[in-house]
């Protein structure tokens, strides 16, 4: 491992697998629908700055994150594809100033943020507006659209370049697919009335991951695909399905110190005990901190030197706690799996769902910042991830 890392809890990223991810994606919808990729929450967890570079050079033309100090942190970096930032803030007037300084797309809600985005700009600038047509969240009710982006487009300077929406439901269950044909006809009518308004918006989109896959009649202009650039789709493989690959390789750390010891909390349901025997322990860098919840270690098991080790004792903020009892040769250093193969064992992603109580691998967005992120290209390393700060190996 060339990367010299600060803290022995890190993840491996193949940048491989987020282009390829992409163009299979793109190739599935066409090149006529423009394939937006969600990047928010630090790119699902995987490091928002060497994602979107692999995604640029990948070919996409837009991308979407989270709040605006994603998007600032990405043009510093070099990306200079448009990014949407999705309804995060009011679009006040400062937060409005910083779009246009940065030549960034805001989502607006409200004519209101659109005027202050006119106000700011000095020459036309785009906007994307979210619509709701049934996920019961964030958007202008698609019955109303029409007329406020009407008013929106009288400001001056002001164009929008985009109208999209977030899918309640997506599978390929027939039976379920009323609600989503929903939410496409409130779209649809809402686009038609656009357009008789003689507003032509380039970019709409409804389908996200599971729609763009199992929806190709209501993809419309636009698709914005979240999970899927990282690997995962909560669909059943089937033919026409993109042969996605994981993008998080492997979640890894360090035996710290190997010790015997004659008390902890190693008892059932992980209660204080003074132990008859010494029992062989391994405390390896992994905690709460970094990711792993206390819920989520009961009955789990690590790989040490190709063997299963189970965790032992409840979580703390910073450390986890093994039984060496079926491992006896491990030593300080050894590498730690906590997800990814070693030896002839592997520890999935799938499985991680399971014991975590998630049909979503969404444990991606809580592991936080300060865990580097090794990124791989060609089966070698080509960078580390420390928060916003990337260093080219």
């Amino acid at each position: 491992m060339k990367a010299n890392l600060h803290r022995t809890c890190w993840l491996e990223i193949s940048l491989d697998n987020i282009k390829g991810n992409f163009r299979k994606i793109q190739e599935m919808v066409g090149e006529k629908i423009t394939v937006m990729p969600a990047v928010k929450a630090n790119a699902y967890g995987h490091g928002v700055i060497m994602a979107c570079k692999a995604l640029q050079e990948a070919g996409a033309k837009v991308i979407a994150v989270g709040n605006i100090d994603e998007a600032i942190k990405l043009r510093e970096a070099g990306i200079t594809i448009q990014i949407v930032v999705f309804a995060s803030n009011l679009v006040e007037e400062e937060v409005a100033k910083l779009y246009v300084e940065y030549k960034l797309t805001p989502t607006v809600m409200y004519p209101f943020q659109a005027e202050n985005i006119s106000k700011a700009a000095s020459e036309e600038v785009g906007i994307f507006v979210k619509i709701e047509t049934g996920r019961g969240r964030l958007g202008i009710n698609a019955e109303e659209c029409a007329d406020a982006i009407r008013e929106m487009v009288s400001y001056r300077n002001i164009r929008v370049d985009g109208i999209y929406s977030h899918m309640a439901y997506a599978g390929w269950d027939e039976s379920k697919k009323s609600y989503p044909m929903w939410q496409y006809d409130r779209f649809k009518k809402a686009l038609d009335q656009l357009e008789s308004y003689g507003i032509h918006i380039p970019f709409a989109q409804l389908v996200n991951t599971p729609g763009s896959i199992a929806y190709p009649d209501i993809r419309l202009t636009g698709a914005c695909p979240g999970r899927g650039i990282w690997g995962y789709s909560p669909l059943e493989r089937r033919e026409g399905h993109p042969d996605l690959q994981p993008a998080l390789l492997a979640w890894k750390s360090r035996l710290l110190i190997v010790k015997d010891v004659v008390g902890g909390k190693l008892g059932p349901n992980f209660e204080a005990i003074r132990l008859d025997s010494p029992k062989k322990i391994g405390i390896l860098a992994g905690g709460v901190s970094d990711g792993i919840g206390r819920g989520q270690v009961k009955g789990g098991t690590v790989l040490i030197r190709g063997k299963r080790v189970p965790i032992c004792s409840p979580m703390s903020l910073e450390h986890m706690t093994v039984d060496l009892t079926g491992c006896p040769e491990a030593q300080p250093g050894d590498e730690v799996v906590i997800m990814g193969r070693q030896g002839d064992d592997e520890i999935t992603q799938e499985e991680l769902m399971e014991r975590w109580g998630s049909t979503i691998p969404y444990f991606w967005t809580a592991i936080p910042e300060h865990l580097e992120r090794i990124y791989y290209e060609n089966d070698a390393e080509v960078a580390v991830a420390r928060g916003y700060e990337v260093e080219m190996l």
